[in-house]
């Protein structure tokens, strides 16, 4: 531990802003925000098979992460006066292990698995490294958390690879396995970000079943109707999120419910209208 207190005392203390504003926009690209319009450009618009894979890479990860948070239940740094957090409203739940570098892991790893090509093992890998540091320099994680964002990254990944198999194909099985974690953590007592993740993967898991049994739109158009894909896409995502803000309370089952219309919007319910639309 003391190690570890030395090591995040001395990245507080060669802080500068250009450092600081660095480290801020690496640490913005593993938010779920970020990652969840990148997969969701891709899935329209790129290629729905590759793109669903890593979506369901980084889902499963995200669920694996909030339940190991949720059994560890590990204070941050900055809740014990170790340093000053920079961004600390991302630091929404417990502290091992990091789920930023969990979740760029997982990207980033899923993309090498999915491209296997020299340029994505490089890049994803120091994608991967910096998100880490960040996390580390920003003073809302140990050490420890980032190594073990990495390894839990790379050993969930593999896992969730397993079970959906090369050709992205999402099952019955799928379906049904995922909608048992969702009844558990309605049952239990979890944190936010654990039943919203869950919440997330089934309508991932359920929409993309969907799509590819009933709907099999066409992901790769001419430029005109891909810039309507987005425009429609991107607009129903924003109409969803803010009537479920706006309307109705924000309880357990609501957020879980805002969660999977999101998903199932990316993975069935824009598709549909892409469809029907030409």
């Amino acid at each position: 531990m003391e190690i570890q207190i030395k090591i995040l005392q001395f990245f507080e203390q060669i802080r500068t802003e250009t450092l600081t504003l660095l480290m801020t926009t690496i640490t913005i690209m593993a938010e779920s925000l970020f990652i969840v319009a990148i997969l969701a450009g891709l899935y329209w618009c790129v290629d729905k098979i590759k793109s669903k894979r890593l979506a369901w890479f980084v889902l499963f990860n995200f669920v694996g992460n909030g339940m190991i948070k949720n059994l560890i239940q590990m204070p941050r740094p900055f809740d014990l006066g170790v340093v000053k957090p920079i961004r600390a409203e991302t630091a929404t739940s417990f502290s091992f292990p990091s789920g930023h570098t969990q979740t760029a892991t997982s990207f980033w790893s899923g993309a090498m698995l999915v491209l296997r090509t020299k340029g994505m093992y490089v890049m994803g890998s120091c994608i991967i490294l910096l998100t880490a540091l960040s996390r580390v320099y920003l003073g809302v994680h140990w050490p420890m958390d980032v190594l073990g964002g990495i390894f839990f990254g790379v050993i969930f990944t593999l896992l969730a690879n397993k079970l959906l198999g090369d050709k992205g194909e999402i099952r019955p099985a799928h379906v049904i396995g995922v909608s048992i974690v969702v009844l558990l953590v309605m049952i239990f007592k979890v944190d936010a970000d654990l039943y919203k993740g869950a919440a997330a993967l089934w309508g991932m898991t359920c929409g993309a079943y969907i799509e590819q049994k009933y709907i099999q739109f066409e992901a790769v158009q001419n430029w005109r109707i891909q810039l309507k894909k987005i425009l429609i896409g991107f607009g129903g995502l924003v109409l969803i999120y803010l009537i479920l803000s706006k309307v109705l309370p924000a309880v357990k089952i609501v957020k879980m419910i805002k969660y999977a219309l999101l998903l199932l919007w990316i993975t069935a319910g824009a598709p549909f209208i892409f469809k029907k639309l030409k």
